[in-house]
Order: C-alpha cells, then sequence, then structure tokens
C-alpha cells in the first residue's frame, strides 16, 4: 500500500502528535508499506520521503500558517499523484484537514482517514459542521470523548475507531540504567515529573501551586517539569524562589525516558479550554511503562488511561488541593505507589506501537 500522510508538525518539533505521525510511519515501513510524508516543521531526514512546504517564516500556529500548509500539501499531493498513485491519504488534525482532505480524496478518487489527536472545538461542534467530514472514509480518534464528540453532530458512528497513540516499549526496557541512577542521585526524594507542552490546557500552574502545598509537609520533595512553550515565562515566575522545582525544558527522548525512570510519581494537570482539549496524552502511557503512579485529571482521555485507585489518582480539573491531596497521598504510602506501578506496567504492554499500528492500518478498509 502507498500513503501519503498529511501532518502539519512533525519532529523535531515536540509534540504527541508529532511523535505519533513518525512513529506510524516507520512501523508502517516496516510492515512492508510505501509512505510519503508532507510537513508544515520538521526535519526532511527523518525517513526515506519527507516533502516539506516553502514559506517557512510563517508565524507557528497561526491560521495563516495552517491555511497555507493544506493548499500547498493539496496541490502538492495531487502532483505526486498524478506520478505515481497512492493507495490512501492519511491526515492529522481536525476540521480543516478534514475540508482539504475530503476534497482531495474526492478529486484523486482515493480514500482518505482523518487521525484527530486533541479534543475538538466546542464552538465547531454544530450540526452543520458534520459537512466537514463527508468525504472521510474513516476518522481515528485518540478517546472516546473525541468520538462522542463527533457523534453528537451527526457523524455516523461506522466511520468512528477509537485507537491510542502507541508508545514504543523497547525504549523503557533497553533505557541506560547508569543514567537512570545517575539521575535520581542527583536530587533529593521524592521526586515528581510532567511532561508537555508549557500551554494553558496541560495546568502547570495548578500543578506549581500544589507542588507548593506539597512542600509543607515533605520539604525534600522535587518537581522536575519537561516541555516548552508559550507559557515558560509566566510559569518560571510562577516558580521563583521554590529552590525544588526545576525546568528542564525540551529533552531528547531518551533523556525524558530516563528521567521518568529516575522519578517516584507522574503527574499531569491538564485543563479543558474552549478550543484546547486533552486527547489521549502520551506522556501518561509513558509514565505507565516508566512504572509510575499517575496522578492525572478528568479531562478528555486521560480517565480512559487511568482508573481511579487502580493505577493512579483522578481529580477534578483546575484543583490545586485535590492535585496536593492525591500527591500527598502517594508519597505518604510507598505500597499504594508500588502496587499503581506495577499495574500500569501491566496495563501498557497494549500500547506497544507495532499492536497499536497494525490496529491502524487495519482501520483503513
Amino acid at each position: 500500500m502507498k500513503i501519503a500522510r498529511i501532518i502539519e508538525y512533525f519532529p523535531p518539533h515536540i509534540g504527541g502528535m508529532e511523535r505519533h505521525g513518525l512513529i506510524l510511519s516507520e512501523e508502517q515501513i516496516k510492515m512492508g508499506h510505501k509512505v510519503e510524508v508532507f510537513i508544515g516543521v520538521g526535519d526532511k531526514k527523518l525517513l526515506p520521503v519527507i516533502y516539506k512546504m516553502p514559506l517557512q517564516f510563517l508565524p507557528l500556529y497561526s491560521k495563516l500558517r495552517r491555511f497555507w500548509f493544506n493548499v500547498w500539501a493539496y496541490f502538492t499531493v495531487k502532483k505526486h499523484h498524478l506520478k505515481n498513485p497512492y493507495d490512501i491519504i492519511h491526515l492529522h488534525g481536525d476540521f480543516v484537514e478534514a475540508y482539504f482532505g475530503g476534497k482531495l480524496s474526492k478529486k484523486l478518487g482515493i480514500p482518505a482517514v482523518l487521525t484527530i489527536h486533541a479534543g475538538l472545538n466546542k464552538k465547531l461542534l454544530k450540526q452543520k459542521n458534520r459537512k466537514f467530514f463527508d468525504n472521510i472514509s474513516k476518522i481515528i480518534c485518540v478517546s472516546e470523548e473525541i468520538g462522542n464528540d463527533l457523534k453528537s453532530i451527526g457523524v455516523e458512528k461506522d466511520k468512528i475507531r477509537i485507537i491510542t497513540s502507541g508508545i514504543r516499549l523497547d525504549e523503557f526496557k533497553n533505557a541506560n540504567k547508569n543514567m537512570v541512577i545517575d539521575l535520581r542521585d542527583k536530587y533529593s526524594k521524592p521526586i515528581i515529573i510532567s511532561v508537555g507542552v508549557l500551554r494553558i490546557n496541560k495546568g502547570f500552574g495548578y500543578l506549581i501551586n500544589a507542588f507548593k502545598e506539597v512542600l509543607n509537609r515533605f520539604n525534600s520533595a522535587m518537581l522536575l517539569i519537561i516541555g516548552d512553550g508559550a507559557d515558560r515565562e509566566y510559569l518560571k515566575s510562577k516558580a521563583q524562589g521554590v529552590s525544588q522545582i526545576h525546568f528542564l525544558g525540551r529533552q531528547e527522548h531518551n533523556k525524558v525516558v530516563e528521567y521518568l525512570q529516575a522519578s517516584d510519581i507522574f503527574v499531569l494537570a491538564s485543563v479543558s479550554t474552549a478550543n484546547d482539549r486533552e486527547g489521549t496524552p502520551t506522556s501518561i502511557m509513558e509514565a505507565m511503562a516508566a512504572g509510575l503512579p499517575v496522578v492525572t485529571t478528568k479531562v478528555g482521555g486521560n480517565q480512559y488511561l487511568v482508573k481511579d485507585d487502580k493505577n493512579g489518582i483522578l481529580v477534578e480539573e483546575k484543583n490545586s488541593d485535590a492535585l496536593t491531596q492525591a500527591i500527598t497521598k502517594l508519597i505518604g504510602d510507598e505500597n499504594l505507589r508500588q502496587k499503581m506501578g506495577e499495574k500500569n506496567l501491566s496495563d501498557i504492554k497494549g500500547k506497544d506501537w507495532p499492536i497499536i499500528a497494525k490496529k491502524i492500518t487495519d482501520a483503513y478498509v
């Protein structure tokens, strides 16, 4: 099968969708498929065939850039298809990508599949917007919530498949154990870690407030925050004067794995906003693969991965006090942490990328 993958952001740009697109492409190539990727941002050298849009001076995340990327991808895929036809178009995005991809599918006479990685903008969840998906043959949603949102505006349930992203379990099995020990020795205990883009819907502000209260009971605790984003300076100012909070910025993925394995508790304090809602976070799955108990909020696909008091603790969003209580409960109960960690190591086995990639590829037909 020859696949045209259209995905605006691609590694080394950091994000769950970006890593998903890269690893899915790699796994499908291993399965014997030919994959050509059309990107707006990222490294062209990561795969055998990647086409990158021009006009890189356009500001990241802008509506203009997104519109231009989709127009460019439409005409570029069409041009390559006429020379050497594709069997399927796989898009990554939401309403905008569905609109352009659907038109491209109809023009070329080949099916288009769309993966939606994050919660849909509630302002766009209207019956009249169902038409955006009319020419999309299958819609892969990373959480039940996204699938239910689509059904609520009349998208046919037969089009919808719920398939989370995946992780590479071998990266955790093969992590550098000496580096993990060195990192663990570097910080006082317990080590609390959070990974994500520093933007409002990841709720880092609430986590920082919660951690300040945690320190009143456990003054040796450490909070490690991995990631970068628009809210970095605001969050650093919010943490000013608290020496136990460390902003580690962007890290290579192998380092993220090592930091997770060196830690004691993982926290993701996601919040929902009208136009930025959580999907099913890769960061939680990676924390599970590291054998960590997880504290997270009851939003998006977080609840799909974490079962309260089984493999972690679920709390209400935008509630620093609830985060504090959950974190202190885990710090004070080593047996509970170990039990939840073991449960996560068992549960995550079904999220290994070869398994997920096969499910996604099977959904094409």
